[in-house]
């Protein structure tokens, strides 16, 4: 078959759509064409459809077509039509000290909304002129929890208690996760007992990938292993929301996952007051009664911040990241403290999940900015790449939620700046 008469067969109904990089693979034999025509023939096909003409989404294709070292065929996502664009911008450079991250860094914004690009850059601002942002990585693992049934509670209790020893069945548990990879390690295996059912919570490092996917697949093959010994065991799932994933939970924070970041600033009073224009006991005052009081009353589980989730879901975008784990991504707790008359500010970030290397990371765009940061790919250690992402990621929405505190603790400027720079007008001085 001609590449002419494949797509009459597709644009006829003839060929379904999944199939047709595969398809136009046998043709032409270069799996990158295959996938950016298959992408343009989809899109004609919903052009036709809906009388529309959508050019820009065509314009904006990201080939996220790849074979693996075996020759295996990826195609990044399903029916790919083209590519949706988000504003790109840049903050900076912010001074920061890490145990990975250190110097000076341009920050990547994709975002929508206006004002925050401002916003950081104050923050910014303020955060250099009393040195920079002191971070350090406190935990580093990807948790993936199964559940398995057993045949009673005696029983459910006897195997939790077996895997927690870590003797004989937790040995070769580990051994079999561990024996299809080449940088993920199995630190634990946490068991949460509920009458005959057991929640697994696989720990692993993963290196400078988010770990997700070969968190699951390695927990499989562990999980073969207990089954082989108790046979009347069943698995329920493979992942049970303990892990847990793309959910808001109190368990990350406990625990974490991904990465957990500690950020530190120390300014004085003089410099909050020429650029923010107010006092530290009121950013202290208002951290309390917002973040803490104002959260507490909401029945938050880790928001406990101004916001951090818009700052570090503009970089997730930027960078590749999967934008579904911002959701528990930008669980924070920030702290403000004043002492000798300098404002102390903490950010405590429990579980970012992220990766410099593998998914969206390692195409278009995404790859350009983890270049920008000097993060892209593997570390020259497993997982330094990932973890130096993590600490500017920290770093950036720390000096965003110290500037949003500050503004809002300035009366009515956290209007007047939104109205200013969203709209190019002032509606909120006039009525102070």
């Amino acid at each position: 078959m001609t590449i002419d008469k494949l797509k009459k067969a597709f644009m006829n109904n003839a060929v379904k759509s999944y199939l047709l990089e595969q398809e136009l693979h046998k043709i032409c034999n270069n799996w990158e064409k295959a996938n950016k025509l298959a992408a343009e023939w989809r899109l004609e096909l919903l052009e036709k459809s809906t009388d529309k003409k959508l050019s820009m989404i065509k314009n904006s294709y990201v080939s996220t077509a790849k074979l693996s070292r075996k020759g295996e065929q990826s195609v990044g996502i399903e029916q790919q039509i083209g590519g949706a664009v988000t504003p790109l911008a840049l903050a900076g450079p912010l001074k920061i000290s890490g145990e990975y991250a250190k110097g000076e860094f341009y920050i990547p914004i994709a975002t929508n909304e206006a004002a925050l690009v401002a916003g950081l850059q104050r923050g910014i601002k303020a955060v250099n002129a009393a040195g920079g942002i002191n971070v350090v990585v406190t935990r580093d693992h990807m948790a993936r929890a199964p559940l398995i049934e057993c045949n009673d509670i005696a029983h459910a209790k006897k195997i939790s208690k077996e895997i927690k020893e870590k003797g004989t069945l937790y040995n070769k548990m580990k051994i079999a996760a561990e024996a299809e990879s080449k940088v993920s390690r199995l630190l634990d295996i946490q068991p949460f007992q509920q009458g005959r059912m057991v929640h697994l919570r696989f720990v692993f490092q993963t290196g400078d990938s988010m770990g997700m996917n070969s968190a699951t697949k390695y927990s499989a093959n562990a999980l073969r292993i207990l089954i082989e010994k108790y046979p009347d065991v069943k698995m329920i799932s493979l992942t049970a929301n303990m892990c847990s994933d793309k959910k808001a939970s109190h368990i990350n924070v406990l625990l974490g996952r991904g990465k957990s970041v500690e950020t530190e600033i120390i300014i004085d009073a003089k410099t909050i007051k020429d650029i923010f224009g107010v006092g530290v006991g009121s950013v202290e005052r208002l951290n309390y009664h917002k973040n803490y009081r104002g959260s507490a009353l909401a029945g938050t589980i880790s928001g406990f911040n101004a916001n951090v989730a818009n700052t570090i879901a503009a970089m997730f975008i930027a960078t590749g990241q999967d934008a579904a784990q911002i959701t528990e991504s930008s669980s924070c707790f920030t702290s403000v403290e004043t002492n000798n008359n300098n404002l102390h500010f903490n950010a405590s970030f429990p579980c970012i999940e992220l990766a410099t290397t593998g998914g969206g990371a390692d195409f278009g765009t995404a790859k350009e900015c983890l270049e920008i940061l000097g993060c892209y790919g593997p570390g020259k250690n497993p997982g330094d790449n990932v973890k130096k992402l993590a600490e500017i990621i920290a770093a950036a929405a720390s000096c965003q939620d110290l500037n949003l505190l500050c503004a809002e603790a300035n009366t009515y400027e956290l209007a007047d700046s939104h109205i200013r720079l969203a709209r190019g007008e002032n509606i909120c001085s006039s009525r102070k």
